[in-house]
């Protein structure tokens, strides 16, 4: 389908543009600001994470999956979206002197006041990115998208040389806001879709219903571990495992962002066509995996130069993290996969009952490693609770799509091996050095580039199917390629 190539093309050059941004603010911030300032950002972002997660009752998603969209559909969208993200700051506010105390943090208190005025300028960008994905007008959603991240960036940096401290981010978030916001409304100016409206709530409800409390599910998930580190251990602790968690999941926002955002519509479209999806969801495995897994691996050798060059020698200790981190997320390669594809054939309840089953389970076991055993024990623990999510994922896939592990295994097996070719090189690297992982700057490039090399010749030894698309990738040449011989 040209108009997915054309939509994926720009989906992934706006995560691109918003990669380097937020590489470049983390690095400077990183240098500027101590773990410790840092470390109130990251605990009053999980607090925000929770609180978010009720606005999810009225997810985007209804929007984008939804065979017939009607104003009222759009209308009442907004209205949901609107009061819910009402709720989720009153009681935020109400509760943030009560969540300082707790942390013994008064600077929680100025931070979750400035990011909840933030929430209603994003609830306008929600509603009008989802409107805007379902049409596949992914020009306009990067120009939003872009807008918001590269006026964020800057203003991050500039407060932050400021002295604005951990505020930075609480003030950038809200300029950044802003701007996408008027930017939004210039590109989809339909005001209409904001006066008030229940009509089809029940349709809503019966799709957000799930979605919201998968996401709450999630989000506790996700920040249970930070806050219990920043409240038991000290926010230094929970800013070092941040810090690893946004170094390991590097491969993910590079490779695998923009592909997802289209993902979504794409599904959507071939189930309203009456498409089968077994066979798209598996050529995008093995596509995904054809980059995210050899992108792991390199990384986890890699791990104490990228953490020198990306947060600066104050962080180094997240290095030893993100080896195992990285390690742990080779299973996660169908994450991103499996929520659209589940939405995308109705099975939304499939997703909720999977977020009951791992989510509540994995957040204990994380956060009691983390509290009892230090960062390395959190770290290790990864080991167990991604491939148990990943396993109950593929087991909901699997049922869904009639497909069968020899399926699974034939379209991974090629990129298992490209994983492997490209991790040799910088481990014979590491292995001659003599210092083991802590390689120069100079030592890492060389790894690098025989990383680069591993990948390329397993690609074609392999004729894995990333080589066809390629090909179908260079204007003239496919078609060229397909002509008899004279």
């Amino acid at each position: 389908m040209p108009s997915v190539k054309r939509a994926l093309l720009m989906s992934t050059g706006e995560r691109y543009v918003l990669l380097v941004s937020n590489f470049a603010t983390t690095a400077v911030v990183s240098r500027i600001l101590t773990p410790q300032e840092i470390g109130v950002s990251v605990i009053g972002m999980a607090i925000l994470a929770i609180a978010l997660s009720v606005r999810e009752f009225s997810s985007s998603s209804f929007l984008i999956q939804r065979g017939e969209l009607s104003r009222e559909d759009i209308r009442g969208a907004f209205t949901v979206m609107f009061v819910l993200t009402g709720i989720a700051v009153t009681v935020l506010l109400a509760a943030s002197p009560i969540l300082a105390s707790v942390y013994a943090e008064p600077n929680l208190v100025p931070y979750l006041r400035v990011i909840s005025a933030c929430l209603f300028l994003d609830a306008l960008v929600i509603l009008v990115n989802a409107l805007l994905r379902r049409e596949m007008a992914f020009g306009k959603v990067a120009a939003i998208s872009i807008t918001n991240g590269a006026t964020g960036a800057v203003a991050t940096i500039a407060l932050a040389f400021a002295g604005f401290s951990y505020m930075s981010f609480a003030w950038a978030w809200l300029i950044g806001s802003g701007l996408a916001g008027c930017l939004a409304l210039a590109l989809c100016p339909h005001f209409w879709m904001f006066k008030p409206t229940l009509a089809n709530w029940r349709a809503m409800v019966s799709f957000g219903g799930y979605n919201g409390s998968i996401a709450i599910l999630f989000r506790i998930f996700d920040a249970l571990p930070l806050l219990l580190l920043g409240r038991l251990v000290s926010p230094n602790a929970a800013a070092l495992f941040s810090r690893t968690l946004l170094i390991s999941q590097i491969p993910d926002k590079l490779l695998l962002g923009g592909a997802v955002a289209v993902v979504l519509p794409a599904f959507s479209a071939e189930v309203r066509q009456g498409s089968d999806l077994k066979r798209p969801y598996l050529a995008a495995l093995s596509i995904v995996t054809a980059f995210y897994w050899p992108a792991l691996l390199v990384l986890s050798v890699l791990a104490y130069p990228v953490v020198d060059v990306v947060l600066g020698r104050q962080w180094i200790e997240a290095a030893p993290l993100v080896q195992v981190v990285a390690i742990a997320l080779l299973f996660s390669f169908s994450f991103e996969l499996n929520y659209p594809v589940l939405v995308a054939v109705g099975a939304i309840r499939d997703l909720f009952i999977r977020a009951l089953i791992v989510f509540p389970l994995s957040g204990i076991l994380l956060s009691m490693a983390g509290v009892f055993g230090g960062l390395q024990a959190a770290a290790w623990c990864m080991l167990v609770t991604i491939p148990f999510q990943a396993y109950v994922a593929l087991s909901f896939v699997r049922r869904r799509l009639g497909l069968k592990l020899k399926d699974i295994a034939a379209a991974l097996w090629r990129s298992a091996v490209m994983a492997i070719a490209s991790a040799a090189g910088p481990l014979c690297v590491a292995f001659l050095s003599g210092t083991g992982f802590a390689l120069s700057h100079g030592q890492a490039l060389a790894a690098g580039v025989l990383a680069l090399g591993g990948w390329g010749a397993a690609l074609v030894l392999t004729r894995h199917p990333l080589v066809d698309e390629i090909i179908k990738s260079i204007p003239g040449f496919g078609r060229a390629s397909l002509r008899p011989a004279e």
